[in-house]
């Protein structure tokens, strides 16, 4: 049992190295885009595709943290009114918690994905950068997949967060 919790640590550690790098990835790209936009404003002539690059590097931290939030049941969720209520009152918070955002991110995904082929189909491209569209819809389902992830994180390596409290 000891050699298959390494081996979740190891999976869920490594899938949280990933996210976290492209995170930080995203965080310079939106420092890099506004620096240059402040820059061009000040010189009197900013760069058009300056807005645009931010909105898009916004849109995807913003689903990253979404996915992201789930990993140590870092969500919003109410556990002081659960501490009150007897053992299977708690466990009942759980199993809700659990199928209510694993529902949730599964709709997440399934919508993602409609959203990633309407813009893929109608070859939706940026306004400055004509980078495809599609490119940027893949931050929803990503993040309901991070999401799912985050809550079987919680389930196998730290299913006291979910039982209420730190």
């Amino acid at each position: 049992m000891k050699n298959d919790n390494s081996k979740a640590k190891k999976y869920f550690g490594t899938i949280n190295r990933i996210s976290d790098y492209l995170a930080f990835l995203l965080i310079v790209a939106i420092l890099a885009a506004v620096t240059i936009q402040i820059v061009g404003r000040m010189a009197g002539s900013p760069e058009p595709w300056t807005e645009e690059a931010t909105r898009i590097f916004f849109i995807g931290m913003v689903y990253l943290g979404i996915g992201m939030g789930f990993r140590k049941g870092e969500s919003a969720r109410v556990t002081v009114f659960l501490d009150w209520f007897p053992r299977f009152v708690r466990n009942l918070g759980r199993c809700f918690y659990v199928i209510s955002s694993v529902g949730f991110f599964c709709f997440m995904f399934y919508t993602g994905l409609e959203l990633v082929v309407q813009q893929y189909t109608m070859n939706e491209m940026g306004a400055a950068w004509m980078i495809p569209m599609w490119l940027v819809g893949l931050f929803m389902p990503l993040s309901a997949v991070l999401g799912i992830l985050g809550v079987a994180e919680n389930l196998v390596l730290h299913p006291h967060l979910l039982e209420g409290g730190e």
